[in-house]
């Protein structure tokens, strides 16, 4: 698979009514930090998916990186994609993406391998990363 692939867990993505939804370009963050470009082409509904290491700009000019997303559930370019409840570099929270229908499910008493983990690295996929998103 290469990096312009999204790798998606079948067995726990949602559509209707995910647990966590995937943060695309425009969603914010719980002290008004705004996803305005993505690594990836990743996309729902025309709307780009953020992932680990997308850079979150605020209005005072700072900026921070997203750390830890999906996991295991869903990855692009070996990681993970962003969900609403991602942590960020500077201690915030990603709290509101552009849609709601489109993310992954945790069933009730299980758990999902490197999910909200920042340590979680995963396996590495090879081949060359096709380009950025923009806002």
């Amino acid at each position: 698979m290469s990096q312009s692939e999204p790798h998606f867990n079948n067995k726990i993505l949602a559509e209707e009514k995910p647990t966590y939804a995937f943060a695309t370009i425009g969603s914010i963050t719980e002290r008004g930090g705004r996803v305005t470009h993505v690594t990836t082409k990743a996309e729902f509904n025309g709307k780009a998916l953020a992932r680990v290491g997308d850079i979150v700009p605020y209005d005072d000019g700072t900026e921070a990186t997203i750390v830890d997303g999906a996991g295991f559930a869903a990855s692009w370019g070996g990681k993970p994609l962003a969900l609403v409840g991602s942590r960020l570099s500077n201690g915030d929270r990603i709290t509101e993406s552009t849609q709601t229908a489109w993310g992954i499910a945790v069933p009730h008493g299980e758990s999902i391998l490197g999910l909200f983990d920042p340590t979680y690295t995963g396996a590495p996929i090879h081949g060359k990363h096709k380009g950025d998103s923009h806002a």
